[in-house]
């Protein structure tokens, strides 16, 4: 079997920046912490990153990436400009109180008051999510397919709701099933746009 290249090792260390903040938090995790769930040296993880800020940091824009990726791809899909909002914001609920991505995000939103880089790149994940709705919303408008004289105002109720369903569903347990907080943030979508009524799971 070949050795892992120096990309894939830094890949291996970065997945495991993720885990090991999920499971002991930002402030707790050590370097040590990530080397043993890398299965690497310290000093390997050292060589790689000079600090535990710049560990974090190059996790977190990785994972920011990831995220990106996703909403550009359900952006330029083919559906309607409806269909690909609901898939943006309610294909990212968390379908369970596990959701490492979810768990990654409300863990790093703590920590932005006092690591002003973090901000940075959750402001720029907030900011990037936002401008792609707004661009649904004026598509949707320019088809006729609902009406939205506010886009800035109902991306960011919109992003609001989906982001307190899933942490009520994720830190304080599921009032709601993953379907029936999906279904609320659909209600909520085709109120903010003028439309009907819809048909909930039962």
């Amino acid at each position: 079997m070949s050795r892992p290249t120096s990309d894939q090792r830094k890949a291996a260390i970065l997945d495991s920046v993720v885990q090991v903040i999920i499971d002991v938090g930002l402030t707790s995790m050590t370097v040590a912490d990530v080397a043993r769930r890398a299965g690497v040296s310290t000093s390997l993880v050292h060589y790689h990153f000079s600090s535990k800020a710049e560990l974090i940091l190059a996790a977190l824009q990785v994972a920011s990436l990831d995220d990106k990726e996703f909403r550009d791809e359900v952006a330029s899909g083919p559906k309607t400009p409806l269909e690909r909002l609901e898939t943006m914001l309610c294909g990212t609920l968390p379908v369970d109180a596990d959701d490492a991505s979810w768990l990654l995000w409300i863990e790093s939103w703590g920590e932005t008051r006092r690591a002003p880089k973090i901000g940075e790149v959750m402001a720029d994940l907030d900011m990037h999510e936002r401008s792609a709705i707004r661009k649904l919303l004026a598509e949707g408008v320019a088809v006729g397919e609902f009406t939205c004289p506010d886009p800035e105002s109902v991306a960011a109720r919109l992003t609001a709701l989906r982001d307190g369903l899933a942490i009520q569903y994720t830190l304080f347990g599921a009032e709601h099933t993953a379907d029936e907080s999906a279904d609320l943030l659909r209600g909520a979508i085709r109120n903010n746009l003028g439309l009907g009524e819809l048909a909930t799971h039962r």
